[in-house]
């Protein structure tokens, strides 16, 4: 993770994206990249203007920071779509984290196609960020997502690199079968949340190292809503989820998990990418 690449809309979303970009920077020692993307199905005369707008407040930005003046970051504004060009900036760039605003819900637009977050989160082959909290200090308490697979591994590897201090809990989620009674469906009493709860606290166990304790539990429900039902009611800085390699119709069944966490949690949100 030596290079951090946190982009911008100029927003106070962006913003906070930024401080925590810069916080992480300073504390991994990376070099860190601010990137605005200007939309290129404007009239070009307004791209123009508005693209040498956005690099003279970035500028400003940066110079005013004393956090980000002392990392001097690399700042570009490029033209075209968000996801293409983000992808693009991150393989070219050997970028090791993106960092990204909440988001936005844009409305009708949204509601009949993808959300720009989903879209940049599919185009990126890396970890992502998405800053949500204030970032006046490092993270103190982290929830991550635990299935036993190696996407959860890896998102807790990452929590451990960016988090080092905070206090970890692995999350289960438990879907409970059930079956057709004379009144609907009903809950089958089972083991499962037993079994995951002994699974989860062996992870725990194994993942306890230098001295740092990592704490498990299971809970009955969707992944999803699991994490983020918990990471409310804990009040944690960070939850981190892996996200799986589906495609198709098995990604249409199983639900993206991963992007629902990211696009409605309301703590900063870890995706680590599919191994």
């Amino acid at each position: 993770m030596d290079t951090i690449l946190v982009t911008t809309d100029l927003s106070a979303r962006s913003d906070r994206a930024i401080a925590r970009a810069a916080q992480l920077a300073t504390d991994l020692g990376a070099e860190l990249h601010i990137l605005h993307v200007s939309d290129d199905d404007l009239p070009a005369a307004l791209v123009d203007r508005r693209s040498h707008e956005a690099e003279t407040a970035l500028e400003h930005m940066v110079a005013e920071d004393d956090k980000l003046s002392v990392l001097k970051p690399k700042i570009s504004v490029l033209r075209g779509g968000a996801a293409g060009v983000i992808g693009r900036v991150v393989a070219e760039r050997s970028i090791g984290l993106v960092v990204l605003g909440s988001h936005r819900n844009r409305g009708l637009g949204e509601i009949l196609g993808e959300p720009t977050l989903s879209r940049i989160l599919r185009a990126i082959k890396v970890p992502a960020l998405v800053a949500v909290g204030r970032a006046d200090q490092t993270y103190r308490s982290a929830i991550v997502g635990w299935d036993e697979s190696p996407a959860s591994e890896q998102a807790f590897n990452l929590t451990r690199k960016i988090a080092p201090d905070a206090s970890v809990e692995l999350l289960g989620a438990w879907h409970e079968p059930f079956i057709a009674g004379p009144y609907g469906m009903v809950e089958v009493a089972d083991s499962g949340i037993q079994t995951l709860q002994t699974q989860v606290d062996a992870a725990a166990e194994r993942l306890s190292t230098d001295g740092r304790r990592v704490s498990g539990k299971a809970m009955s429900g969707g992944p999803g809503d699991v994490l983020l039902r918990q990471a409310k009611s804990e009040n944690v800085d960070l939850v981190a989820i892996g996200r799986h390699a589906r495609s198709g119709l098995t990604r249409l069944i199983m639900g993206d998990t991963a992007r629902n966490v990211a696009l409605f949690g309301e703590c900063d949100v870890l995706v680590a990418p599919p191994s």
